[in-house]
């Protein structure tokens, strides 16, 4: 062997023993591979490489997970190419018996990541470096290829059936887009599938999960797993501004000048990509919090506030009104939706709202309660409790009428989705027209109303919708929308 021949073999085993010890090395090298663009190797690149490989430790050496992943970061960010194409090609240079299953929101998506990593395997590069890791050529497929030491790829999607496959590693990327997020079916076909995956371990102790997304919805995939087992997960959350939602914390001081990435996504490009996404939007992919600034639909600055004994010397004999939306049952294991009531009043040209609560309450005890609450927030004879008809409202109201002297009116049926009911009303609260008596209340009844409808709850949406409609229904129609879409 000739000693430039010695030599050359020499810098492929360094190079080689280099991308075994590191990831972050490994991503540099194979880069080109499959991305034609210049790379921009910002810090959040490094850190998550270097989050992937402790874990891959515990993968390898086939020891207990010390926790899954998730990781929040917006779009064009890299994500995807480190996480789904880099990283399964890269545990297999250090165990090519490890499974895989790797799922996207759709099928498309998911065997594209796929070709992409077995790309970089059957590279003239890869194949230099790692000659120990083949694949078979009897099981080389888009979706599905294995090599021959036992490992394997599979690719799947959100809501498709797994069946004959059990992994050492599952990467949930994007398991669904912000268009699905908004349909309640989709999301929750999304953490139903997200839960299947979870039961396609080899072993449930080895096996983590890496889940890569924006945040879409507080009820998203993001927001299911961390309500489910947040002690049990590494949750790293980059936004591309600098804020609250950054996590761990520590990484807030590698922001520059309140950026993630200034080169990528600098202020001219996210001014543009607000302009494109809408508030709405832009807070959920790119500030990876699921509520745009002060609110979604509405915001919390609209509101008026007024203190409760302003309030009371500014009330003459107007009519306290109540609105209930009511549930089907009290609180249990599987977190049902609670019954809201609202006490509202109009005076002038303005509504007041004077309470809001939420009440787990099963029919006698719901029965027992509502005459209570109205005489404690100033209800009187000419007050009206306005009840949806949906649920066990219907119910409610024949009772309320058979067995007490309440005024009952069950409030119309809705023609339109509760979003565009919500629309209708807001440009009365954005003029300044509804004002909230100050009160412990007041907080979480923003960050509902505010958080509509991306929040997970919406029971004070819709009674503070019918309760604006209802006290301002002889006024012409002020957003110039039809008030059939309440049914009034």
């Amino acid at each position: 062997m000739r000693l430039n021949d010695l030599d050359k073999d020499t810098i492929l085993m360094a190079r080689a023993e280099m991308c075994r010890r590191s990831f972050y090395f490994f991503v540099q090298k194979f880069w080109s591979v499959i991305i034609q663009e210049e790379p921009v190797w910002n810090w959040h690149i490094e850190y998550l490489c270097d989050e992937l490989q402790k874990l891959a430790q515990y993968i390898v050496s086939r020891q207990p997970k010390p926790y899954d992943i998730i990781i929040n970061i917006p779009p064009g960010t890299s994500k995807s190419t480190i996480v789904s194409i880099m990283f399964p090609a890269w545990i297999w240079t250090l165990a090519p018996w490890v499974k895989i299953i790797t799922n996207s929101y759709s099928g498309d998506l998911s065997i594209e990541l796929s070709i992409k990593s077995k790309d970089i395997i059957t590279s003239d590069l890869y194949a230099k470096l790692f000659p120990n890791v083949t694949l078979r050529r009897d099981k080389s497929g888009k979706q599905h290829y294995e090599t021959t030491e036992g490992g394997f790829r599979y690719a799947t999607s959100t809501g498709a059936t797994i069946t004959g496959y059990h992994a050492h590693v599952i990467i949930n990327d994007d398991p669904v887009n912000p268009k699905q997020a908004n349909s309640d079916q989709m999301r929750v076909t999304a953490n139903e599938h997200t839960k299947t995956l979870s039961s396609r371990k080899v072993n449930k102790e080895n096996t983590p999960t890496i889940t890569i997304m924006q945040r879409l919805h507080e009820e998203d995939v993001t927001g299911y797993l961390l309500k489910k087992k947040a002690d049990k997960i590494k949750h790293i959350c980059l936004p591309a501004e600098l804020s609250d939602n950054v996590c761990p914390e520590e990484l807030k001081e590698r922001y520059v000048d309140g950026l993630l990435d200034p080169v990528r996504l600098n202020r001219s490009v996210l001014d543009e990509v607000m302009l494109d996404l809408g508030s709405l939007q832009y807070a959920c992919q790119m500030r990876q919090s699921p509520m745009a600034d002060g609110g979604n639909i509405v915001k919390s600055g609209w509101f008026g506030h007024i203190t409760m004994a302003d309030f009371k010397a500014l009330r003459y004999n107007e009519p306290m009104h109540f609105y209930l939306d009511t549930a089907y049952e009290k609180r249990k294991a599987t977190d049902n939706d609670p019954s809201g009531i609202l006490a509202a009043c109009r005076i002038g040209q303005y509504i007041y709202i004077y309470n809001a609560q939420k009440v787990y309450k099963e029919m006698p005890d719901l029965l027992r309660f509502l005459p209570e609450y109205i005489k404690a927030h100033e209800g009187d004879r000419e007050s009206i409790l306005h009840v949806e008809p949906k649920a066990n409202g219907k119910s409610v109201v024949q009772m309320l009428m058979e067995i007490s002297s309440l005024n009952v009116k069950p409030t119309p049926t809705p023609t339109d989705s509760k979003e565009t009911r919500f629309k209708v009303v807001s440009p009365r609260i954005e003029c300044g027209r509804v004002l909230l008596v100050e009160g412990d209340w007041n907080e979480p009844f923003l960050d509902e109303v505010c958080g509509f409808p991306t929040a997970k709850h919406d029971e004070y949406v819709d009674i503070l919708g019918y309760a604006i409609n209802d006290l301002m229904e002889e006024e012409e129609d002020f957003s110039g929308f039809s008030k059939s879409m309440f049914g009034l």
